[in-house]
C-alpha cells in the first residue's frame, strides 16, 4: 500500500511539473517572437538567457553535486547553446505558429526517432500512431512556408529548419536526462553554468550586439523570462518531470503547447493563422491526445543505459 501511494505521489508531482513547464514554454514562444521584432539581436537574447541564468545557478552550487565533466559538456551543448542559438535566430524568420508546431510540436516525433536510432528505444505501437499524426502536422506547416512568395519562402523555410534544429537538440537533451541519472537541480545548474562559461566569452569577443541601444524595458523582459523562467525554472521542472514520467512521455505531452501559443499569438502578436498551419496545429495536438490516452510509459526514462 505504501509503495502504491508513493508511486502515485511521484507520478502526480511529475504531472504538476509538466503542466507548469507547458505554461512557461507557451509564454516563451510569445515573448521570444515579440522580442524578435525588437532592438536586441538573437545573440544578445542568448546572452541574457545564459548570463542571468548562471547568476541564479551559482547560488545553488553548495547544495548539489555536479555531474562528471563529460555530462556537463553534453547537457550544455544540446540543452543550452545549440538549442538557444538556433531558436532565437529562427524567431526572427518565422511566425509564432510555426515555432509552436516545430519546437514543442515536433519534439515528441524527434525524441522518439532519435531515441530509437541512438538508444534502441522502439516506440510502443500506440505511440507510433500518435507520432505519425504529429509528423503530418510538421509536413503541413512546412507546406505553408513553401506556399509563400519566393523571398518570404526562403526566409521562412530557413526559420523552420532552425526550429527543427533546435527541437532536435532539445530531444537529445531529453534523452540525455534519461540516460544519466542526475538530480533535476544538478542538471539545471550544470547546463546553465556550462553554457554560460562557453557562450559569454564568444559573445564578448566575436558576436554582433545591440545591447547598448536596447530599451531597459526590453532588456528586463527578455532577461527575466529567458534567464530565469525559461533557462532555470522551466528546465528544473522539465528535468524533474523526465525523472518522474520518462523522456518519451514528457516529450509527447509538450505537444500541447503549440495550439495554446499559436492561438494566443493571433490577438497578442497580430499574426494570422493560415489553414495549413491550423491543420498542422490540429495534427500535433491530436497526436499528443492519442499518445496520452493510450497510457503513460513510465519506463522510457529508465530504459536508457
Amino acid at each position: 500500500m505504501f509503495n502504491t501511494t508513493s508511486a502515485a505521489a511521484r507520478s502526480s508531482s511529475g504531472w504538476i511539473a509538466v503542466f507548469l513547464t507547458i505554461c512557461i514554454w507557451t509564454g516563451f514562444i510569445l515573448v521570444t517572437r515579440h522580442g524578435g521584432g525588437g532592438v536586441l539581436t538573437s545573440w544578445d537574447v542568448a546572452l541574457l538567457r545564459f548570463g542571468l541564468g548562471a547568476s541564479v545557478a551559482v547560488f545553488f552550487l553548495p547544495r548539489i553535486s555536479l555531474p562528471p565533466l563529460r555530462v556537463i559538456v553534453l547537457f550544455s551543448l544540446f540543452g543550452g547553446i545549440t538549442y538557444a542559438v538556433a531558436v532565437y535566430a529562427a524567431f526572427r524568420m518565422a511566425p509564432a505558429a510555426h515555432a509552436s508546431v516545430l519546437l514543442p510540436g515536433a519534439l515528441p516525433f524527434l525524441t522518439a526517432i532519435i531515441g530509437w536510432l541512438w538508444l534502441g528505444q522502439k516506440p510502443l505501437k500506440e505511440r507510433r500512431i500518435a507520432l505519425v499524426v504529429v509528423f503530418a502536422g510538421i509536413v503541413l506547416t512546412a507546406t505553408d512556408s513553401i506556399s509563400r512568395g519566393p523571398e518570404l519562402t526562403r526566409v521562412q523555410i530557413l526559420g523552420d529548419l532552425l526550429f527543427l534544429c533546435g527541437s532536435s537538440s532539445w530531444a537529445v537533451f531529453t534523452l540525455l536526462l534519461g540516460r544519466y541519472p542526475v538530480e533535476p537541480l544538478a542538471a539545471t545548474v550544470a547546463t546553465t553554468l556550462g553554457s554560460a562559461i562557453v557562450y559569454l566569452p564568444v559573445w564578448w569577443l566575436f558576436l554582433p550586439s545591440t545591447l547598448g541601444q536596447a530599451p531597459i524595458s526590453e532588456i528586463a523582459v527578455q532577461a527575466m523570462y529567458q534567464g530565469v523562467l525559461v533557462v532555470f525554472v522551466a528546465m528544473l521542472l522539465y528535468a524533474f518531470a523526465v525523472r518522474r514520467l520518462g523522456s518519451q512521455t514528457v516529450g509527447l505531452l509538450m505537444a500541447f503547447v503549440p495550439v495554446i501559443s499559436a492561438l494566443a499569438a493571433v490577438p497578442l502578436l497580430g499574426e494570422p493563422l493560415s489553414l495549413l498551419t491550423l491543420g498542422g496545429l490540429g495534427a500535433v495536438t491530436a497526436g499528443a491526445i492519442i499518445g496520452v490516452r493510450k497510457g503513460v510509459d513510465t519506463r522510457s526514462g529508465r530504459q536508457c543505459k
